[in-house]
């Protein structure tokens, strides 16, 4: 009997946006809402649970009202996303995180989708989204568990904030997805 490894979503939304020159989860979406809207309403078609972190107060105002939707801040303003997520990241194996960050706004549910599919074929590893040219590791899946905690938790001890520093640390493949979906919008165009 094969045990069931809960995924929840964590939606990485706590950066100051200083190259955007505003909130960039705050922007308005082709699809209509804000781009945080837009990522949450993604996952959530899903069916997973959801979980944001951030800094800002408007944002836990524009989503306090999204059901399926829970709203943390972020205890650490400014140490960048790895030491955003270590306080819940999961030390159990059988709860896994989507990690992604608000500003991909071209992320579709197809390649959401792609991602997990391929998580589940080896879900002890992390599946990590590649665009063709490089790694995205701010959309990707990780397991949870002691062992991968723990690694986190030492990456950020010596003084590494770098998600990849922690990367180099567990276990993970890459899963090529559409490299439109995952353009990452850090200034205006």
């Amino acid at each position: 009997m094969t045990t069931k490894i809960a995924l929840k979503a964590v939606v990485l939304s706590g950066g100051a946006s200083r190259r955007m020159g505003r909130d960039k989860a705050l922007l308005s979406h082709a699809a209509g809402g804000t781009w945080l809207e837009h990522i949450t309403d993604l996952l959530k078609s899903l069916d997973l649970s959801v979980l944001v972190l951030t800094i800002h107060r408007s944002h836990e105002q524009l989503l306090q009202t999204s059901q399926g939707v829970s709203v943390q801040r972020d205890a650490t303003p400014g140490a960048g996303p790895l030491q955003a997520i270590a306080p819940v990241f999961p030390a159990d194996q059988q709860q896994a995180l989507l990690v992604a960050p608000v500003d991909m706004p071209e992320l579709q549910a197809d390649g959401l989708r792609q991602l997990i599919s391929s998580w589940q074929q080896q879900p002890s590893a992390a599946a990590v989204a590649h665009d063709g040219e490089r790694l995205q590791p701010l959309l990707g899946i990780y397991p949870g568990g002691s062992k991968q905690r723990q690694s986190m938790l030492e990456t950020l001890a010596a003084g590494h904030n770098s998600w990849m520093a922690w990367l180099d640390q567990i276990d993970y493949r890459t899963v090529s997805l559409p490299p439109g979906q995952l353009r990452n919008c850090n200034r205006p165009q």
